[in-house]
């Protein structure tokens, strides 16, 4: 059952929505690095889909919380804006050839290539493909520039409720004068001169040695041959029954989420990302205060050391520390936040250099865990009725080999409550170790096998 919200009359008289220092943030590493991070869902039907129901789903989508686009600022140091995004004008069309099962990973990964642009648009795209088996797969890719995991979850499950929000941005062709718009930036400009000030304070406390990268290790040689290629970081989907997951987090003592950390360490290890007898472990925390959160992306990182050999046997020492890890992280602003109110001042060439450090090449080799928590059962109703998979990738679109291999690889354990299951979807690209996903599906099934695990791979 629809629930539409008419959107305003005239959203062009709209006032400018400007993007949070985070979000400003996120687009400027996506211009400045030319790598452009997107999410990724999947869902998997054994049986045809209703295609009609599809299309409304998508529709609803068109006008909820991905409905935007990025409008970037006239002035030098100008705040970027919101502005609404028009909905898609194309149907949904139905590839005429069915692919072999076999080919599930490889069409996911040409979705990621397909054409998106946060200011131009589109944003995202829904597409989906029958396969020889019977069975459909459905493809969401979002830039991570408008919306993060969270923002998507909600928008797929308001969608699925037919529910549509009414737009709070200008429209992309507004018809504000460049004089209105440049006295809106300038305005917002004046409002933060505090934010800025404080930030520049926070900047003087902190000792640049801090971010000292002397000891990253060298990038690995990458053959004249290879300067051109491009590369979709390696994926694998599975499902473990909620059961059989909970069993496993008690035999050691520990709750769902240390045994995802636990797992994640271990995920590190067996890439060879270490330093130091520890792996470094990136924990997105939520930073929203509720569902109402109208940002694009709204999280702190939190940083974990974990010894290489603790994620065997008890789990009690790491669940007090990620305890209190996750509490300070939410209670604290870490220094980065302090200081994202200079974000609009950074020139271009330096804003990419502390990119690269953001991204993982630093010499701690980090692997971030990123949990979504339980999501609602209506994520899985995309055309009605539950799909029979589901799973979840944060990745960058395709990217040179080069600029990977020099960032020393990466690697992301993603995780998130559907009913009865826990979605995992591991995400790596390690020079030496992993470079192609059977690989990274052998070593996955290794991780399974060493905390005996029993799971369902998405293509199975």
């Amino acid at each position: 059952m629809m629930q539409a919200v008419a959107h305003p009359a005239n959203v062009s008289d709209m006032p400018p929505a400007f993007l949070s220092f985070a979000d400003q943030a996120m687009y400027l590493a996506h211009v400045s690095l030319g790598q452009h991070a997107v999410i990724q869902v999947l869902w998997r039907y054994l049986r045809p889909l209703d295609i009609d129901a599809l299309t409304r789903f998508r529709d609803n989508l068109a006008h909820g919380h991905l409905a935007r686009l990025i409008r970037p600022a006239r002035l030098p140091f100008g705040r970027h804006q919101w502005a609404s995004a028009p909905p898609p004008s194309a149907a949904l069309v139905a590839a005429e050839t069915a692919l072999a099962s076999e080919a599930i990973q490889t069409w996911a990964d040409a979705q990621v290539a397909l054409p998106l642009d946060p200011v131009r648009g589109p944003a995202w795209t829904l597409t989906f493909q029958g396969f020889a088996d019977g069975s459909t797969v459905v493809s969401l890719v979002v830039s991570h520039c408008v919306a993060d995991g969270l923002t998507i979850a909600m928008a797929v499950s308001d969608a699925v409720r037919g529910e549509r929000r009414p737009s709070i941005y200008p429209a992309l062709c507004s018809v504000h004068s460049a004089a209105t718009v440049l006295a809106a930036e300038l305005q917002r400009i004046v409002r933060d001169v505090p934010a800025t000030f404080r930030a520049l304070g926070q900047l003087a406390r902190t000792s640049y040695t801090s971010l000292d990268t002397s000891h990253t290790p060298a990038a690995s040689p990458v053959g004249p041959a290879a300067d051109d290629q491009t590369v979709v970081f390696p994926s694998a989907f599975i499902r473990v029954p909620m059961s059989v997951w909970d069993a496993g987090a008690r035999s050691r003592g520990a709750n769902r989420l240390t045994l995802l950390t636990a797992m994640t360490a271990a995920f590190a290890k067996a890439l060879g990302r270490i330093r130091d007898e520890e792996v470094t472990l990136l924990i997105p925390v939520n930073q929203r205060e509720g569902l109402s959160h109208a940002g694009g992306n709204s999280v702190a990182l939190a940083t974990l050391k974990v010894r290489v050999d603790e994620p065997r046997g008890g789990l009690h020492a790491l669940q007090r520390r990620l305890r209190a890890t996750l509490l300070r992280t939410r209670q604290e602003p870490n220094r980065l936040a302090a200081l994202l109110p200079l974000v609009p001042f950074v020139p271009r060439r330096a804003f990419s250099a502390a990119s690269h450090l953001a991204l993982g090449a630093l010499a701690d080799l980090p692997v971030t865990c990123s949990n979504l928590g339980s999501l609602p059962k209506d994520v899985l109703q995309i055309d009605g009725n539950a799909a029979d998979r589901i799973c979840f990738r944060g990745i960058d679109r395709p990217v040179a080999r080069r600029a990977i291999e020099a960032r020393q690889g990466v690697a992301t354990l993603f995780a998130g409550v559907i009913p009865g299951f826990v979605a995992l979807s591991f995400v790596a690209y390690q020079p030496g170790v992993v470079t192609e996903p059977r690989h990274l599906r052998a070593l996955v099934e290794h991780l399974l096998a060493d905390y005996e695990l029993a799971a369902e791979f998405f293509d199975a």
